[in-house]
């Protein structure tokens, strides 16, 4: 499984139908966030239909599920195949310690920051502020 096996149209279809979503979250307008949601959980199931359970497509479904069980649900799955199969899990195990500190389980959203601390200094300048502000959340007060 490669680390991120989508062309460049195939992700542009995922950012096309992601951005009507956030954009419909930020105008509070659960009704068309829900439409436009439907069109965005559609390109995903494409993509999932030729590539499987991908970790980078269960993540992003996870990033805009609004049941927080079931964004954590997503989140593990999507670390769990992740390393199965040798990939990278620092994006998705931030997203479910920010997930996790949200619920108060500050010493599991601690050992998810752990478990990919070796994959900080690989990541992106977002990623890296990402993980350290974490990190700090999730320290003992």
């Amino acid at each position: 499984m490669e680390a991120f096996p989508f062309t460049k149209t195939e992700w542009a279809a995922v950012s096309d139908a992601a951005w009507p979503v956030v954009d419909a979250t930020l105008a509070d307008d659960p009704l068309l966030r829900d439409s436009h949601l439907v069109g965005l959980l559609d390109v995903l199931a494409e993509l999932r239909a030729r590539y499987g359970d991908h970790p980078v497509l269960l993540e992003t479904e996870a990033d805009f599920a609004e049941d927080d069980r079931e964004r954590a649900a997503l989140y593990q799955r999507a670390v769990h195949i992740a390393v199965s199969h040798g990939l990278p899990t620092l994006s998705i195990r931030v997203s479910l310690a920010r997930l996790l500190l949200e619920a108060g389980e500050r010493e599991a959203a601690a050992a998810q920051l752990r478990a990919c601390e070796d994959e900080v200094c690989g990541g992106d300048e977002s990623e890296r502020a990402s993980w350290e502000e974490v990190a700090r959340a999730s320290r003992p007060a």
